[in-house]
C-alpha cells in the first residue's frame, strides 16, 4: 500500500518535472536528472515488493522468549506482492513515457530504460533462492504455502496477458516479454552465482544447487505451457510485429528445451 502511494506520489513528479526543473537560459540537465531518479525511486519500490514473495520476517529473540526466530511472510501477503507487480511493474508504466521529457533529455534510449526497469524485476521475482524458498515452504507447511508453481503461474499470466485476450503486443510489453524468456534459459543453463568475496560477510541469502533443484521442472513445465498458448495464439489475427513476435517466442522456446534435450 505504501509503495501504491509512493508510485501517485511519482506520477506527481512526472506530471510537474517541466516546471519544477527548468528555467529560461538554462539547459535540461536537471530534468533528466531527476526523471533518473524518479526512475530509481520506481525501481526502490518494485525491490521492496518483490522480497516479500519468498520471503521471510526474522525477529530476533532470546532463547527465554517465547515464538520462532523465522517466520514465513503469509500466503496472502505474497499474493498481493505478486498483484503490485503485475498491476505496477508488468503492466506498462505508460505514465513514465513522455514526449516533451524525452525530447529534451536524449535522441533515443526510452524504451531500454523502461525494458531495463521491467524485466529488472522480472529477474529479482525469478531470483534462484526466492524460487528454492517457495519451493521448501511448500514442504513445510503444504496448502498454507504460496508455492513455486502458483507463483511461476501468476508471473507467467501477467507477462503474457495478451495471449488469452487476442490483443496484439506492443513494443514495450515484447520486451518484456523477451526478458522474460531470457532469464527462463538461464534458470535452466546457470547455477546461482557466487557472492564476491568483499561482500559475503554482509550477505545473507538462500544457497541453492540448481540442477538438483525443482527449479529447471517448474521452469520446463511453464515454457511448455506457454509455447501451448503462444501456438494457440498465432491462429488468432495479429498486427505483422506481433505475428512475427510470436513466432520468435516459439522458435527461441523450443532452442532453450533442445538446449535441454
Amino acid at each position: 500500500a505504501a509503495s501504491d502511494l509512493g508510485i501517485e506520489n511519482l506520477k506527481v513528479i512526472r506530471e510537474n518535472l517541466m516546471d519544477w526543473t527548468t528555467e529560461a537560459g538554462e539547459d535540461y540537465e536537471q530534468m533528466e536528472e531527476l526523471y533518473g531518479s524518479m526512475l530509481g525511486q520506481w525501481n526502490n519500490y518494485m525491490r521492496h515488493v518483490a522480497t516479500i514473495i519468498g520471503g521471510v520476517e526474522r525477529t530476533a529473540k532470546m532463547a527465554d522468549q517465547e515464538g520462532p526466530v523465522y517466520e514465513l511472510v503469509p500466503e496472502a501477503r505474497q499474493r498481493g506482492a505478486m498483484d503490485f507487480l503485475a498491476r505496477q511493474a508488468f503492466t506498462t508504466p505508460e505514465w513514465m513515457i513522455d514526449e516533451e521529457i524525452f525530447t529534451r533529455i536524449e535522441p533515443a534510449g526510452m524504451m531500454e530504460r523502461i525494458r531495463q526497469a521491467q524485466v529488472g524485476t522480472v529477474e529479482r521475482v525469478l531470483d534462484m533462492g526466492r524460487m528454492q524458498r517457495l519451493i521448501e515452504s511448500e514442504a513445510r507447511i503444504g496448502n498454507a504455502a504460496y508455492t513455486l508453481g502458483e507463483m511461476m503461474a501468476e508471473l507467467r499470466q501477467a507477462v503474457w496477458s495478451e495471449l488469452g485476450s487476442g490483443q496484439n503486443i506492443d513494443a514495450f510489453r515484447r520486451n518484456l516479454q523477451r526478458g522474460y524468456l531470457e532469464r527462463m534459459e538461464y534458470l535452466m543453463e546457470n547455477e546461482q552465482p557466487e557472492i564476491p568475496a568483499q561482500f559475503r560477510a554482509f550477505i545473507q541469502r538462500t544457497e541453492v544447487d540448481v540442477s538438483q533443484s525443482d527449479i529447471p521442472a517448474f521452469v520446463r513445465g511453464e515454457l511448455g505451457v506457454l509455447r501451448g498458448q503462444v501456438t494457440r495464439a498465432l491462429n488468432q489475427p495479429h498486427d505483422t510485429a506481433t505475428t512475427y513476435h510470436l513466432r520468435d517466442v516459439v522458435a527461441r522456446i523450443d532452442a532453450i528445451l533442445d538446449t535441454e534435450e
